[in-house]
């Protein structure tokens, strides 16, 4: 399912305010939050680190976000993951990272100078650390000094990993000071906002709409039903149903806009989302229904938000050849660029 980017003022606003997403030279602070567990990290770390990349692994319980620093050129990752090891303390969260990694290294990579620390974080918080450096892979130098930090409760690892390559003592100082900047939040509960802000980042900043979906349905299933919360629960349905087709679950975009339109049957970007669902799966008649009853309520997109032009949609183009189908496409984009021109 290949639909527009539909990013609304609401959502252009949110992403606006993520290092990742956006150009601004001094981009303001994030929370970094996993959709499953209370805990954040506020984001980035400082003006000196640029984003890298962000993933989201283990069945979307993992986030991952890299930074690399501009002028040092040391590696930051922030890792949030669910405490499973039964132990609510940050060295429990160490041991089930550290051991396994280090077993991994062992068959291939030659480590050196590996220590363990723990010290009280500038949150007041236990910080179990570990370092180590691989001065070898196989044949190849490397040199890589690694510096761990984890804290943990009982339901959340929050893990810091700084690496840099052609390691020298020189370098030591740079490190300790970026270890310093990692700040765990264990007691914040996200807030929509925080969910919908890195669903954002996730489906338009590194495009991966699988995990923009895991942070779009937590903040729906969280937004409180509210009538002030009414166009925001639109844009994050919006999103919500789009990150679904485009990662291939069609038929929980469908049952996404169904329930929306049951308590809000007015906006017209979830019957368009159901028509470009119903072309994925070729049904032009139901395909065609949805994309009138969508046009027909064309004046209720919110405030800035445009109403797509079905003729360039990836997904309602897989209907092409049914002449009624693609006849409504041609007037509904032919009236829509008449009315844009008015």
């Amino acid at each position: 399912m290949t639909m527009p980017m539909r990013l609304c003022t609401i959502a252009l606003t949110w992403i606006a305010t993520a290092g990742i997403a956006a150009s601004a030279q001094e981009p303001a602070t994030f929370n970094f939050v996993t959709a499953n567990s209370r805990g954040r990290i506020i984001l980035p770390p400082g003006p000196d680190w640029a984003s890298d990349s962000i993933m989201l692994l283990d069945d979307g319980t993992r986030p991952v976000i890299t930074y690399q620093n501009k002028t040092t050129g040391i590696v930051l990752s922030i890792i949030l993951f669910p405490n499973e090891t039964g132990q609510p303390t940050s060295e429990s969260c160490r041991d089930a990272v550290i051991r396994p990694v280090l077993d991994h290294l062992g068959g291939s990579a030659t480590v050196v100078d590996q220590k363990k620390d723990m010290r009280t974080g500038n949150n007041g918080l236990q910080l179990a650390l570990e370092s180590y450096r691989i001065e070898k892979v196989g044949d190849i130098s490397l040199q890589q000094q690694n510096e761990f930090g984890f804290y943990g409760d009982k339901s959340t690892c929050a893990e810091v990993h700084l690496s840099k390559a052609r390691y020298t003592n020189a370098d030591a100082a740079q490190i300790e000071s970026a270890l310093k900047l990692f700040k765990f939040e264990p007691g914040y509960e996200p807030t929509a906002h925080d969910y919908s802000l890195l669903g954002t980042v996730y489906f338009s900043g590194a495009h991966n709409s699988a995990a923009a979906a895991v942070y779009y349905q937590r903040a729906l299933d969280t937004l409180p039903p509210t009538p002030e919360n009414l166009n925001t629960r639109r844009v994050i349905t919006d999103q919500l149903a789009m990150s679904y087709g485009i990662s291939g679950d069609i038929d929980r975009s469908r049952k996404v806009n169904e329930a929306a339109i049951a308590r809000d049957p007015d906006y017209p970007l979830y019957y368009y989302n159901l028509a470009c669902a119903d072309a994925e799966q070729g049904n032009a008649d139901a395909a065609r229904e949805h994309l009138q009853q969508a046009f027909d309520r064309r004046h209720n997109t919110l405030p800035h938000e445009q109403f797509p032009d079905p003729s360039s949609d990836d997904s309602l183009a897989k209907l092409k050849d049914n002449a009624q189908f693609w006849d409504l496409v041609t007037r509904i984009s032919a009236q829509e660029k008449k009315e844009a021109n008015k």
